[in-house]
């Protein structure tokens, strides 16, 4: 499971040894704060989640990630005037259909999102109101004395032009392929996407250390690059020599989604934060995140499917 999503960090600290005397740091506790992960997608419901941080040395575990959620706010998004409500739900008790386009928003397996292991997941959500491309999107999230608000727009689809397979460089390792993309970028400067891919019946996983891309270099060019395999967030280890690889017989399908300027900002940022690992020689990064009021995303997706078969 993707903890680093529900889990902020508030202070980044790298332990200091000296060579005569120990030193004791008495770290002030931070105020909680709400996060949001929310998105909308064309033709998907909202969903959000919402969740409170937590003190950076807490024991993290699937029980305190349970306790995590807010539970009883008053969560609305705004549409073309009208507002609409989301309702609190476990994720064991949503449809087949939702239950799927939570998974592949968060990258979490469905048989997590089941409840079957005793884990309860909650999300707020609402079908009454579909995501449509081009179109703008306000959430506005009210719990006790605290108030959030966010906007978003779901792009127009930019899909990829082609998939195509390469060999792995060791022909000892020939059962194993690295998958390439070409993609043409809208002669418009502020395109930006996020990928996630799937093999076979796993979930959809967002690139490991980088899951998007913006057009700030390409703009309006067609490029081709690899396209690495996505693995879960926050996974010990990975195994070097099958990172970013797909195997003879795996279906891969890739999601590929158009997503506006702040969107890709809070996602570039986190995922540059987390590749540092707090490292004290790293460059200086704070999450942009597009929540008034609290930490988090609201974002939209434009989503295209594509799919390669490895033979």
């Amino acid at each position: 499971m993707r903890k680093t999503h529900f889990i902020y960090i508030l202070l980044l600290l790298l332990p200091l040894y000296g060579c005569e005397q120990d030193l004791t740091i008495d770290l002030p506790e931070g105020d909680e704060k709400l996060v949001v992960e929310g998105h909308i997608e064309q033709g998907a419901p909202p969903i959000v989640v919402l969740t409170r941080t937590v003190p950076v040395f807490s024991e993290i575990s699937l029980a305190s990630l349970e306790e995590s959620f807010v539970h009883g706010a008053q969560v609305t998004v705004r549409h073309e005037g009208q507002n609409y409500i989301l309702q609190e739900v476990s994720s064991a008790v949503l449809s087949e259909q939702l239950r799927e386009v939570v998974s592949m928003q968060l990258g979490i397996s469905k048989a997590l999102l089941s409840g079957s292991g005793g884990f309860q997941f909650y999300v707020y959500t609402t079908e009454e109101l579909f995501g449509e491309l081009g179109e703008s999107y306000s959430l506005y999230i009210d719990h006790e004395g605290q108030t959030l608000s966010a906007v978003t727009t779901i792009p127009q689809l930019n899909p990829i032009d082609s998939l195509w397979l390469v060999p792995h460089p060791d022909p000892e390792q020939d059962s194993l392929k690295t998958l390439y993309y070409r993609y043409s970028d809208p002669d418009t400067l502020g395109n930006s996407v996020r990928y996630f891919t799937k093999r076979n019946s796993e979930p959809f996983f967002p690139g490991l250390f980088t899951s998007v891309f913006n057009d700030e270099l390409i703009n309006g060019s067609t490029i081709s690059f690899p396209l690495d395999r996505g693995e879960p967030k926050g996974q010990q280890e990975i195994d070097e020599d099958l990172y970013s690889y797909f195997g003879v017989g795996d279906t891969i399908t890739v999601r590929w989604a158009a997503i506006d300027l702040p969107h890709y900002r809070f996602w570039y940022s986190l995922e540059n934060e987390q590749n540092s690992n707090g490292s004290p020689i790293g460059t200086p990064n704070i999450t942009q995140s597009n929540i008034e009021g609290g930490l988090g995303i609201w974002g939209g997706y434009g989503v295209t499917y594509h799919k390669i078969i490895v033979d």
